[in-house]
């Protein structure tokens, strides 16, 4: 899942990845780390929520391959 170079669009694509397999979704993964948004409102932070989180969008995907 980790990725060298980011296209347009890749830091959602890669969020978007990692909520499925890691979490079953957006709402799970919001729910896991006590994020308060939901329905429409997630996909306006989550962004933001993961780096906020995680310091970046490659480290939020750092730490989830390093779980294997």
């Amino acid at each position: 899942m980790t990725r060298s170079n980011y296209t347009p669009g890749g830091d959602a694509k890669i969020i978007a990845a990692i909520a499925k397999a890691r979490f079953g979704g957006f709402a799970e993964m919001f729910e896991h780390h006590g994020w308060p948004e939901r329905g429409s409102d997630m996909m306006r932070k989550v962004q933001t929520r993961v780096v906020e989180t995680y310091g970046s969008v490659r480290a939020f995907e750092a730490h989830f391959a390093a779980e294997g």
